[in-house]
């Protein structure tokens, strides 16, 4: 199976997610899907709660060969998670920053450990070596995330967690989130 084909799978209550690559035509969803995330969630994702979710959503959609994005749709077709990975340049060759947001009522059903595992999947296989993130010290949650699920190394500098790991922490991911 090609890495650019949508997978199907299962998130930890029973429920199915497609998962494709995302594109210029998702801009709408991303639109109304970020626009639906609460204030607290927009905090922690975006470092404030005054997104202005036209541009993001813009963002969010633009591909190129230096990003990637994701977007997870549930049975209906509606658009619960997005993440994304951009390439940081030649200044830091190999490395790509990592960014992921899931629908309020879907956290801690896997969803965002299976777009960053399918992410590094597909970063791996394009050459990068290291996802970076920076989060919120307080974002508790994504930082368990990035912790358990792929081993990621935390320091805290200048006010934010600076998150690394391998891409290849996909692999162990996978198993982690398949037992």
């Amino acid at each position: 199976m090609s890495l650019a084909e949508p997978i199907d799978v299962r998130l930890r209550d029973g429920s199915h997610v497609t998962i494709r690559l995302s594109t210029a035509d998702d801009e709408p969803a991303l639109f109304g899907f970020l626009a639906g995330l609460c204030l607290e969630a927009r905090r922690l994702r975006f470092f404030t709660g005054a997104l202005d979710v036209g541009v993001a959503a813009h963002l969010s959609a633009e591909s190129g060969p230096d990003r990637v994005g994701l977007v997870a749709f549930n049975e209906h077709g509606t658009l619960i998670g997005h993440a994304l990975c951009i390439e940081l340049g030649t200044d830091e060759p190999g490395r790509a920053e990592v960014a992921v947001e899931v629908a309020d009522d879907l956290h801690g059903l896997g969803l965002g450990t299976i777009l960053i595992e399918r992410l590094g999947e597909i970063a791996e296989s394009r050459g990068l070596a290291t996802f970076v993130a920076e989060v919120l010290p307080d974002n508790d949650a994504m930082l368990d995330v990035f912790r358990d699920g792929f081993d990621a190394e935390v320091r805290w500098r200048e006010g934010i967690e600076r998150v690394e790991f391998p891409t290849s922490a996909w692999r162990l991911a996978r198993g982690r989130y398949a037992a």
